[in-house]
């Protein structure tokens, strides 16, 4: 059974009245002025542990491999190199991704809310160069105030990196939500935001952020001036 966080159609990202957009088993709103996709309609904690622990057994050992191999390519980019960078995966689940960058030679921690706590109720005795959250973002309810605490972790040159399906490919097209309807990102019940660069854009600027967009599945925030594509 789903659960609601209440009648509230404000944006979770720029606070805009929202608009419904589409509806099936969960009501879909979508926000004029960023665009963001979002449902107040989430399911139950035992039904979402469990999904999250199915995801977990299933998934290939090769789609983690593939997605360190991707993934590193944005770190070393924003100059976050092995052995002397340290590493916090946000979200880690079952930890696979975390094993992959390590056997690549980072020094990393994994948190998972289920496991380890929350991020606000961590002590740890340094600071990291970056942090990963690869699909973790999708199922925030409270995007800023995990932002908020992931910056406390962060150096103040370091970076936040984000994997998620963006909405980019139907987000402005005539179409948009029968392109929704048909998109399986949508239907998995614990993903409850979808973003695209509009959305991301005005994260920059309500984050003071720089935010770099990787085609349609990865971006990168730093703190500091305008948004980036590339």
């Amino acid at each position: 059974m789903n659960q609601s966080i209440g009648p509230d159609r404000s944006c979770r990202v720029c606070q805009f009245p929202s608009t419904l957009f589409y509806r099936d088993t969960r009501t879909f709103f979508k926000c004029p002025n960023c665009a963001l996709i979002f449902t107040n309609d989430l399911p139950n904690k035992e039904i979402e542990e469990n999904h999250y622990k199915t995801q977990w057994q299933t998934t290939d050992p090769d789609f983690w491999e593939g997605q360190a191999t991707n993934l590193i390519t944005y770190i070393q980019h924003f100059g976050v190199l092995p052995d002397n960078h340290r590493i916090l995966d946000f979200g880690a689940g079952s930890g696979d991704f975390t094993r992959e960058l390590e056997k690549h030679g980072y020094r990393m921690t994994a948190l998972e809310p289920m496991t380890d706590g929350y991020l606000k109720d961590q002590s740890y005795p340094f600071l990291f160069d970056a942090v990963v959250a690869i699909e973790v973002i999708e199922h925030l309810p409270n995007v800023w105030e995990e932002l908020q605490e992931i910056e406390k972790v962060v150096k103040p040159e370091g970076v936040i990196i984000f994997s998620t399906g963006l909405t980019n490919p139907f987000i402005d097209l005539p179409d948009a939500v029968e392109k929704f309807k048909e998109w399986w990102y949508k239907d998995d019940p614990t993903h409850i935001s979808f973003f695209c660069n509009n959305t991301l854009s005005v994260m920059a600027e309500k984050g003071g952020y720089t935010i770099e967009i990787f085609g349609d599945k990865v971006f990168i925030i730093k703190l500091g001036a305008p948004i980036k594509q590339s």
